[in-house]
């Protein structure tokens, strides 16, 4: 990861978010307040650690203990959200922020590590996809990258452009990373417009 503080932030974001996504997901269903916190952890950290292990670095998120706490403090945010009248649409939107804020930052960490385009994409759209992965298996749901379009698409499209503003457009690193988010949230805001989005 490079030492960009803002990209950093924008990391600890994304794992809030996934976080959040998670226990939302989980209390809507009727899980456990504990079993929510749990998997809202496991989400939330699951990013960071696939993303540290593919770049050669597997204890590098463990050992900082910023990640879970914002994991911990995103899981009570998404049992607070999971009692509203709307908390479908707040899960769609935590879930969307979560996915793209780690595709454009895992794309960028890439780059600075020394990967070509196309590892940059497979680490963007991995890393991004990795804690829906967890949150839907445990929950026994279909995988979300595999039943709804504009999903893994939008991940990778993100992280494209994210390359693209580092690359060509001389972006900041954080700045390249909201870049790629942006788009991703552009996308995921299209299909729920199209109005095939019911409730979780």
């Amino acid at each position: 990861m490079t030492q960009d503080p803002l990209l950093y932030v924008l990391d600890l974001a994304a794992s809030f978010m996934l976080a959040a996504a998670a226990s939302c997901r989980a209390r809507s269903g009727g899980a456990h307040f504990s079993g929510a916190a749990v998997l809202a952890c496991l989400a939330g950290l699951s990013a960071p650690l696939l993303r540290e292990s593919l770049l050669g670095h597997p204890v590098l998120a463990l050992n900082r203990g910023d990640y879970l706490a914002v994991s911990v403090v995103g899981s009570l945010i998404g049992v607070v959200v999971a009692r509203s009248r709307h908390s479908w649409k707040a899960f769609y939107w935590l879930d969307s922020l979560g996915l793209s804020l780690v595709a454009g930052v895992a794309a960028v960490a890439g780059f600075f590590s020394g990967l070509g385009v196309t590892g940059c994409l497979v680490l963007g759209v991995l890393s991004a996809l990795a804690g829906g992965v967890v949150r839907d298996v445990a929950l026994g749901d279909s995988a979300r990258f595999v039943e709804e379009d504009l999903y893994a698409t939008a991940a990778a499209l993100g992280a494209m452009l994210a390359l693209a503003a580092l690359m060509y457009g001389g972006a900041a690193p954080w700045q390249s990373a909201l870049a790629g988010c942006g788009l991703v949230l552009v996308l995921r805001g299209l299909r729920l417009r199209r109005g095939d989005m019911g409730p979780i």
